[in-house]
């Protein structure tokens, strides 16, 4: 991952990635109204310009959206503005990047494949030890098929292996899990992918 791949890409007219919510940040709204507390802070990483952080909030979530893009960061915030949502912002690596404090979310669609593979248990350790307890992480990542030829505008992502996004979450309830393959045109440009879904709930305190 470099900043300047997404700086350039958000420093062009319009949304890169379109101003619709994706469909994990949906699914997260629909289980969170199953759960015996509602969430109510979440952290968006990756959050690029802003579409799913701006929807949470409008959810009612207090939401920290987090990019490592500052063109990114800036459009997201002008965005929220303008629309009148609060929402704050804060530029910051995935990679590295320290949660100050545990939110009951932790949400990330499209990002996660900036994490190269040798630090990724570490990352996934820190966002499951800054979620609260009862509190959910919903996660998606790209894998690859033979059958369908790789398409990436960022060389420096990293597929995950078919059912490593899951292996993370064996400690945690899953609510979901699930692989999905589509069209995409988020960039612009249509490509079929695949995608492996996981949405998993950490034990409450005391909870056997």
């Amino acid at each position: 991952m470099r900043k300047a791949v997404y700086d350039e890409r958000y420093a062009r007219p319009g949304l890169y990635w379109g101003s619709r919510p994706t469909s994990l940040a949906r699914e997260v709204i629909r289980v969170a109204r199953t759960l015996p507390r509602s969430p109510r802070t979440l952290v968006d990483l990756g959050s690029g310009e802003g579409r799913d952080s701006i929807y949470f909030a409008r959810q009612g979530y207090r939401v920290l959206g987090v990019d490592i893009s500052s063109v990114g960061v800036r459009k997201s915030e002008e965005r929220a503005a303008r629309l009148g949502v609060k929402v704050r912002f804060q530029v910051g690596d995935l990679r590295t990047y320290r949660l100050k404090h545990r939110a009951d979310v932790v949400f990330c669609s499209g990002a996660l494949n900036n994490i190269p593979r040798r630090i990724r248990a570490a990352r996934f350790e820190h966002f499951k030890a800054n979620t609260a307890p009862g509190g959910i992480n919903a996660m998606n990542a790209d894998v690859p098929k033979p059958y369908i030829p790789p398409y990436s505008k960022n060389p420096y992502a990293t597929p995950f292996r078919s059912g490593e996004l899951l292996g993370y979450y064996g400690d945690w309830e899953i609510l979901d899990s699930r692989q999905v393959e589509f069209m995409s045109t988020a960039s612009g440009v249509p490509h079929r992918k695949a995608m492996d879904i996981v949405v998993a709930r950490k034990p409450r305190l005391g909870a056997r």
